[in-house]
C-alpha cells in the first residue's frame, strides 16, 4: 500500500505476513473404549478427558478392580501414561470427531471375546472415524483364550479385518492387584507411549520391557511364526532374562508399504502436521511466492525428521521430496480454481525384525 508523504523524512509501513512453519503434535494420546457391564460401575458421561490416576479415581469414587476399564486405566497410569480419554464404545463415531488431539483408539477389553458382531462393529466404527482423523491408529485385543492348539490361524484372526490403520495384540496379561486380566491393547498403548517419548513415532514400539505383568498364555517361537504372516497378531512375550515385552510391530495389512506400525503412524503424524500448516494458507495468494514458502517450511520439517532418524537415506534427496508449482503439481486451470496442490514423498525407516549374523573362521593351514 502506498504511503502518503507530507514532509521530508523517513516513513515506516508495517505489513503482516503469515509465518509458515510445521510443528509436531503429540503422538501418543489414547482414547480407551469402555462398555458398562452388569457388575461394573461406569461413568455416566459418554466421553471423558483424564489427566492422571487421582482424577480418575476421584471420578469413580471407589476401587472397582476387576472391571475392564478400571483396570485398564489403572495400568495405563501406573506404567507412566499421560493424559488420555475414555469413550463409550457405541459412541465412538459421534464423540471422537470432536477432538483433534487423539491419536490412538484402544479397545481395552470393551468387547468380550465371544461378541463377534460387536468386534466387527467396533472395527467398522473405528475405520469410519479414521477417514476424518488421519493420525488415528487402532490397537485391538486378541482373543482371551489359548491359541497354541488352534488348527487354523483364520479361526482366530477372522475377528480382525485387513487394514493398515490398526494392529492386534495377544495374549492378555495377569497382574497381582486384580483378579481380571489386562487387555493386550492397553499394554501396546503403554509400549507406544514410552517409545514415542524416548525415541519417536518412527521407532517400532516393541522390545520395551513392561513391568508388573505376566502373559496368561506362553507364546513359543513356533506360535509367533504361525501368527506373524499375513494379518499379523503381535505377541506379548516373557523372556526370563529380560521380562515381558511386546514382541511384534506389524499392522493388520501384509503389504510392503504399510506392513509396519511405525511406518503407518509416521505418515499419519506427518499428514496431520502438514494439514495444520496448510490451514493457515487459506485465502493466501496462490502464487509462486506462497509456493516457495510452503516448500521451504516442509523441507525444514522433513529435514528435522531425517536428522532424528525417522527417514532413510544418507542424504536429503534420498530421504524426501517436496514438489509444488505450476506445471509441476498444478495446471493453470487448477490454480485459477484456487487449488494449491503439494506432493510430498518420504522414505520411511523400517524396523529390523530379522537380524542375520554371518560368521567366518579362518582355519590355519598346518
Amino acid at each position: 500500500m502506498a504511503i502518503a508523504t507530507s514532509y521530508p523524512g523517513l516513513y515506516l509501513n508495517e505489513e503482516t505476513a503469515v509465518n509458515l512453519s510445521v510443528t509436531s503434535s503429540a503422538t501418543a494420546i489414547p482414547v480407551f473404549t469402555f462398555e458398562k457391564r452388569d457388575t461394573e460401575y461406569a461413568p455416566s458421561a459418554t466421553m471423558l478427558h483424564l489427566n492422571n490416576w487421582a482424577e480418575f479415581y476421584a471420578l469413580i469414587g471407589r476401587d472397582d478392580s476387576g472391571s475392564h476399564f478400571f483396570d485398564s486405566l489403572k495400568f495405563w497410569f501406573m506404567s507412566g501414561g499421560g493424559p488420555c480419554y475414555m469413550v463409550r464404545r457405541e459412541h465412538l463415531i459421534e464423540e471422537l470427531v470432536k477432538y483433534d488431539d487423539i491419536t490412538l483408539v484402544v479397545e481395552a477389553g470393551s468387547v468380550l471375546s465371544a461378541e463377534t458382531t460387536q468386534k466387527q462393529q467396533m472395527y467398522a466404527d473405528f475405520l469410519t472415524v479414521r477417514q476424518q482423523m488421519p493420525t488415528l491408529f487402532g490397537l485391538f485385543d486378541g482373543l482371551q483364550s489359548d491359541i497354541s492348539n488352534a488348527e487354523s490361524v483364520d479361526e482366530f484372526m477372522k475377528y480382525h479385518p485387513a487394514t493398515p490403520y490398526a494392529a492386534a495384540f495377544y495374549p492378555w496379561q495377569k497382574v497381582d492387584w486384580s483378579s481380571s486380566a489386562i487387555p493386550p491393547s492397553v499394554v501396546a498403548a503403554v509400549s507406544i507411549a514410552r517409545t514415542d517419548r524416548v525415541r519417536g513415532v518412527w521407532k517400532a514400539p516393541a522390545n520395551v520391557v513392561i513391568n508388573g505383568i505376566t502373559p496368561m498364555f506362553s507364546v513359543s517361537n513356533n506360535i509367533q511364526a504361525k501368527y506373524y504372516r499375513g494379518k499379523a497378531l503381535n505377541m506379548i512375550r516373557r523372556f526370563g532374562s529380560t521380562g515381558t515385552v511386546v514382541w511384534g510391530s506389524r499392522t493388520l495389512e501384509d503389504s510392503d508399504k504399510w506392513r509396519y506400525i511405525p511406518v503407518r503412524r509416521l505418515f499419519g503424524m506427518a499428514e496431520h502436521d502438514i494439514r495444520k500448516l496448510l490451514r493457515g494458507l487459506i485465502y493466501e495468494p496462490n502464487s509462486s511466492i506462497t509456493w516457495q514458502r510452503v516448500k521451504v517450511a516442509l523441507d525444514s520439517y522433513l529435514h528435522d525428521l531425517w536428522k532424528k532418524g525417522a527417514l532413510a537415506g544418507s542424504k536429503p534427496e534420498e530421504a524426501w521430496f517436496v514438489e509444488v508449482g505450476k506445471n509441476i503439481t498444478m495446471s493453470e486451470e487448477e490454480i485459477s480454481q484456487g487449488k494449491l496442490i503439494i506432493r510430498v514423498g518420504m522414505a520411511a525407516v523400517r524396523p529390523a525384525e530379522f537380524i542375520l549374523l554371518e560368521f567366518s573362521q579362518k582355519i590355519a593351514m598346518l
